[in-house]
């Protein structure tokens, strides 16, 4: 099983991507198929720019810095704007266009090898785009029993997504046990967030904005944090019935 681990952002080199696309765009990937078998991860940048794609992969975004844009649908009428905490789903088959001001992004793609599979042809998107404010998150508190305040706010599900998931966490004084039941890419939005994991939890993970810190499947751990908001995308979406124990037929109401 790969190891969990942190990147931290002042660590992170980037490269120009695009340049015929105008502007500057750059991107750091610090998760890709050497690390996961599932999902690809990392920071992008985009000034002035417009690169134009019909995307293969399932990505979910969250702002980090900027104003970050979205072109789509017919003509490319519909157009995104989103700030920092925004998350953005982007189904794969959708036409768009990448574009933003002194933007800076946290992106997560399934499936991981999506660059070297071949482009989307007549595919058309399961789902339309959708965009999440961060303003309007409703978040409802967890682990009540664990100590410390801890909340969630769940915002790609199976309803929307086949493949990855995406949610805000936030943990302040608490300490929340967990294994995880899928690969997880998360990105630090504010605060000091820790997972303490490892043999005897001895090793600590500390992330603040920007590092992003990779769990594979089977990560023992426990949630940390001093006022942390953490973003997580999980694969595979699906993780909570997969790991559900299959229950019982009912008896018949004669031998109950």
């Amino acid at each position: 099983m790969a190891e969990p681990l942190v990147i931290k952002s002042k660590d992170m080199v980037f490269s120009q991507i695009h340049p015929e696309a105008g502007g500057y765009a750059s991107q750091c990937q610090v998760i890709g198929p050497e690390i996961s078998k599932s999902i690809c991860a990392g920071i992008a940048t985009y000034e002035g720019c417009s690169i134009e794609r019909k995307i293969n992969y399932d990505e979910v975004v969250v702002v980090l810095d900027g104003l970050f844009r979205i072109r789509t649908e017919e003509n490319y009428s519909r157009v995104i704007e989103a700030s920092f905490g925004d998350v953005i789903w982007l189904p794969k088959g959708t036409s768009l266009k990448y574009e933003g001001e002194k933007a800076k992004v946290f992106y997560g793609r399934y499936p991981v090898d999506w660059e070297t599979r071949g482009p989307v042809t007549d595919e058309s998107p399961s789902t339309e785009v959708m965009h999440f404010v961060a303003g309007d998150m409703v978040y409802y508190q967890m682990r009540v029993h664990e100590g410390g305040y801890s909340s969630t706010c769940s915002l790609i599900g199976p309803a929307i997504s086949k493949t990855l998931g995406a949610t805000v966490a936030t943990f302040d004084g608490a300490s929340v046990d967990w294994t995880t039941k899928y690969d997880q890419a998360s990105v630090a939005l504010g605060g000091n967030m820790r997972v303490v994991t490892g043999e005897n939890y001895n090793k600590v993970l500390e992330a603040k904005l920007g590092d992003i810190i990779w769990l594979p499947e089977g990560t023992k751990l426990k949630y940390q944090g001093d006022r942390a908001i953490n973003f997580c995308a999980p694969y595979p979406i699906n993780w909570r019935s997969r790991s559900q124990r299959p229950r019982p037929s009912y008896w018949p109401a004669s031998v109950r």
